[in-house]
This record gives structure tokens, sequence and C-alpha cells, in this order.
């Protein structure tokens, strides 16, 4: 049997820092996709306090810069040839209107399309392991706003909006794969966790803004403890959370602008044109 192996993306707070810290049993090899190699390798060495046993590489990775991914994706490829297990988890909320390098707004590329693109690569190496599972941290802010044109590069900045769709996009992400690969032994699940606040940039936001959003995004706030419990309970039973999408923890239906699948369908392919990208 071959080792086991996780990748994970924003690993090194929040959520994905307690999901990680949680896993250090479950596989025999964990890969942090991290944009900060300082706090990457802080992280390393607590895991291996955890687990002397465990086996840890830090691949730098900036999901908002396209041509990071693609070096991240080719540097996993050289190196091995399955994930058993790869979860999307890494996201930002911005009150500003910023853009990636690459010119799309800020929120979609690093909340969308850099995730669509690491898991176009990285997907061969999943469906080659054992476990073949992807787990997609979606949110509940999916139901905020409908998806709209121009996709990745909106006329108009809402911090809310532009959130919301990026999430929206991750979870016609998960929808995509489970259609296309389920058959194929792909277990695949979106999970909302819950907002942890310290994810949401609390510190660069006006109070006049703060007030509003954090109003809006209440109900959602959990602490990381909490918020990590649902992605690792989807990472931990991937047979009963595949192909479904779950709030915090509990499978729940997918409700306004999730189940539009013309609208996925019309998104998935602008992605993939976009992205130059034959199909997911």
């Amino acid at each position: 049997m071959s080792e086991s192996i996780l990748a994970i993306t924003g690993p090194t707070s929040g959520i994905g820092l307690g999901t990680v810290k949680a896993l250090v049993t479950t596989f025999d090899r964990i890969l942090l996709l991290a944009r900060n190699l300082e706090k990457a390798a802080y992280l390393k060495k607590e895991l291996l306090e955890l687990n002397p046993d465990l086996k840890v590489d830090i691949i730098k990775c900036d999901l908002s810069e396209l041509d990071s991914v693609r070096q991240a994706a080719n540097t996993i490829k050289d190196q091995f040839d399955h994930i058993d297990c790869l979860i999307n988890n890494a996201g930002i909320f911005l009150t500003s209107r910023k853009e990636s390098v690459d010119g799309y707004e800020l929120t979609m590329a690093t909340n969308y399309l850099g995730p669509f693109l690491l898991t176009h690569e990285l997907l061969p190496l999943v469906m080659n392991s054992e476990r073949k599972q992807i787990v997609v941290v979606s949110s509940g802010a999916y139901k905020f706003a409908p998806m709209k044109r121009p996709f990745f590069k909106p006329k108009r900045f809402s911090s809310i909006a532009c959130y919301g769709r990026s999430k929206l996009g991750t979870l016609y992400l998960a929808q995509e794969l489970h259609e296309q690969y389920s058959r194929k032994g792909l277990k695949t699940t979106a999970v909302h966790p819950g907002v942890v606040s310290t994810n949401l940039g609390k510190n660069n936001v006006s109070h006049t803004l703060g007030e509003l959003v954090f109003k809006l995004l209440d109900p959602f706030f959990l602490t990381v403890d909490e918020g990590s419990q649902s992605v690792i309970s989807a990472v931990l039973q991937p047979d009963k959370y595949a192909g479904v999408y779950s709030e915090e923890g509990k499978v729940a239906a997918v409700k306004r602008y999730g189940s539009d699948f013309k609208m996925r369908r019309e998104f998935i392919d602008a992605t993939l044109e976009e992205l130059s990208l034959q199909e997911l």
C-alpha cells in the first residue's frame, strides 16, 4: 500500500490550520500549499511535534497568481504520482477592489480561479490514488448574489457580492467534479464550515463597512475549532459526504443560485475558456 497523501491550501491560519492539525495521524504525508513560506515552516515544525512520523512538504503556492499555481502543481507532479485527498481551503474576503497580477478581480482569482486550475492540474494524481477525495471549502455566502457576467472582471465591486459569487463558483466546481468523475470513484464534497471572523480581514475594514459586513455575516461566525470540524468530518467520512453540500457538518439542500444548472454550465465553460483548458 502506498503512502497516503493530503494536499491542502491555506493551511497556516484559520480553518485550514485547525484542519491540518487534526489530520496529522490520518495521513502519512501532508503537502502544505502556502503563500507564506515562513508561516508554513513554523507549521511544519508544529505538525512534526504532534506526529514525528509524519512527512511534511512545503509547496509555494499563491492562488491569486495562475503561474504560481501552475508551478506548484508541476512541483507536486514531479515528486508524487498520487494525492489521496485534496482540500481546497484557502480564501479571502476583500473590502475594496483589487486586481490579481493576471488582471482578475482578486476575490474571484484567489477563491475560485486559482483553486479551479489547481484542481484541474492535480486531478490525475487524485484519481490515481486509493482514496480519490476532494473537499471544496465553499460557503453559505453562495446565496448572497447570482452569478453575473463579466464573471472574472466585474464592472462594479461589491465586497459581499464578489465574495458570494466566488463561493458560488466553488460550489459549482464541486458539483461539476461529482457529476463528471463520481462514476470513476471520485468522492467530492462542498463544505460550508461557517465563517471564522479572523479570516475575513477584519483589521482592514473601515468601521462603517465593517458594521454592515459583519452584521450580515454574523449568523455564520464560528470559532476556528468549530469551523474546522466540518471539514475534518468530510475528510474522515468520504462516503457520507460524497456528492453533497454540507453546512457545519450537516448535509443541506442547495438553494437559490446553487441549483441553477444552466448558469453553472455557462460559468464552468467560461472558466475553461478563460484558463485555456479543454475540460475539467
